[in-house]
């Protein structure tokens, strides 16, 4: 159902007073919250979610038109950020899912699997020291230290999607460099 407050408070932000965008966040965060928790079931990937939903909508705010439900609108974008979500945490389940596999029949053979844990770690370790200083940070923070996206965010003075699409890239390169070292040994 449109709002005559939301429609005023786009145009407030619209208009370069960006601090009344707080409005919108207050007036639709619960609706956004819902949809993004009915479908993730997980608090963290939720909370996530929302801050991008409500980021996506702020760059895309001159393409909303007036006069149109914006609650509709921005739960549109939520969902559409929930199906790309759960979309590529399905590609990391499958690619997890054969990586163990390939680990299981490696790993029969206790003798056999002793050699490849230590040919692993020792690739592992050489990829590592290639990396560059604040990948090599953002994936101990994010996996020695189990912080959460807004802390390494705020650590290393980022954002919250620039860590995320850090972290996605850094992940990719290290396993590359381990995979290749593995071929090579």
């Amino acid at each position: 159902m449109p709002s005559p407050e939301t429609d005023a408070i786009v145009r407030e932000v619209l208009a370069g007073q960006t601090e009344a965008y707080a409005g919108i966040v207050r007036l639709h965060q619960r609706d956004v919250w819902r949809v993004a928790a009915a479908l993730l079931h997980d608090a963290q990937r939720t909370e996530d979610l929302v801050q991008q939903v409500f980021v996506d909508a702020y760059l895309a705010l001159d393409r909303y038109v007036p006069g149109r439900d914006f609650g509709a609108w921005i739960k549109s974008i939520a969902r559409n950020l929930v199906r790309e979500d759960l979309r590529a945490r399905s590609r990391e389940t499958r690619r997890m899912g054969a990586y163990r596999d390939h680990l299981e029949a490696r790993l029969r053979d206790d003798a056999a699997a002793e050699r490849y844990e230590e040919r692993l770690a020792e690739a592992h370790a050489r990829c590592r020291e290639r990396m560059a200083e604040p990948a090599a940070r953002a994936l101990d923070l994010r996996y020695a230290q189990s912080r959460s996206f807004e802390e390494i965010a705020v650590e290393l003075g980022r954002s919250v999607e620039a860590v995320r699409q850090m972290l996605f890239r850094v992940r990719l390169s290290l396993r590359e460099c381990i995979e290749k070292r593995m071929a090579q040994a």
